[in-house]
């Protein structure tokens, strides 16, 4: 692992998968953070975070809802969190985007994500902007989806199933992210977090499937964007389906460059 940073780190998005990883990490290596609520943003309490010099925003939803959508919570929320890092005299900010999110994304979350970056790398703060692949480890979005579906004996596969997943260990994840919040080398870049090597999905979920003695199911992708409309239990919802399809990985060997790390491969995670 790299030096430990001295800087303390304002967190939000504590509750979520990484979010709970990254605070395990900090705690265990005597990281000095502070988590923020989205309460907390609401009741504008900056002096929780006065004394910090890096945020790590993790807030975002995949899906949108009555309540939320994602321009809410995607693109407003990062405003907020500009505002507050450049009120609070915090210079650093490190962003959790998504693989595949470019000026020519067509999907509604791809695009939030998008206007996210724009707004954090036109605000004059130093910023990080990480594009994650599916993050691994216990507990993870992707291995609980697989679960919950290996308790009907199958793994449900959209069409081919030949689509290429780069993953990473949650562990490196927490790793880089106490190299970015310190060195340099991270300044002002947009990087794909992603593992040493693809698989196709297909492939990936046989691994699983094979582990708890299941089986998978190849279902049409018109037959999963229409279930992922219309039936709530579906395990894939509209978003995921496009990250999915769009084929999505990363340059590995570029994020290798910066963070000079060894990562873990897909059979040790």
């Amino acid at each position: 692992m790299g030096k430990i940073s001295k800087n303390k780190i304002a967190i939000s998005g504590t509750t979520g998968f990484v979010g709970k990883n990254l605070e395990n990490f900090f705690t265990q290596n005597n990281v000095k953070y502070k988590t923020i609520s989205r309460l907390a943003f609401q009741k504008n309490k900056l002096s929780l975070i006065s004394d910090c010099n890096c945020f790590v925003h993790l807030v975002g939803i995949g899906i949108e809802t009555e309540k939320e959508s994602f321009e809410e919570v995607n693109v407003e929320l990062t405003k907020k969190i500009v505002d507050v890092c450049k009120k609070s005299k915090i210079k650093k900010i490190i962003y959790f985007s998504g693989l595949g999110v470019s000026s020519k994304s067509t999907s509604d979350y791809f695009i939030s994500k998008f206007k996210a970056e724009q707004l954090i790398i036109k605000s004059g703060l130093d910023y990080t902007i990480f594009r994650p692949s599916y993050i691994i480890g216990k507990d993870d979005y992707l291995t609980r989806n697989f679960k919950k579906q290996i308790r009907k004996k199958k793994i449900l596969i959209p069409g081919s199933g030949k689509y290429i997943i780069q993953p990473i260990s949650i562990q490196d994840v927490c790793y880089i992210v106490n190299l970015a919040s310190q060195s340099r080398n991270f300044s002002k870049k947009i990087i794909d977090l992603v593992g040493p090597e693809k698989i196709s999905f297909i492939q990936f979920a046989k691994n699983s499937a094979l582990r708890f003695n299941s089986k998978i199911e190849k279902i049409s992708i018109k037959k999963s964007f229409d279930s992922a409309l219309t039936e709530k239990k579906f395990p894939y919802g509209i978003e995921d389906l496009n990250i999915l399809l769009g084929n999505f990985h990363g340059n590995y060997k570029k994020l290798k460059i910066i963070s000079k790390m060894e990562f873990s491969r897909i059979k040790s995670i």
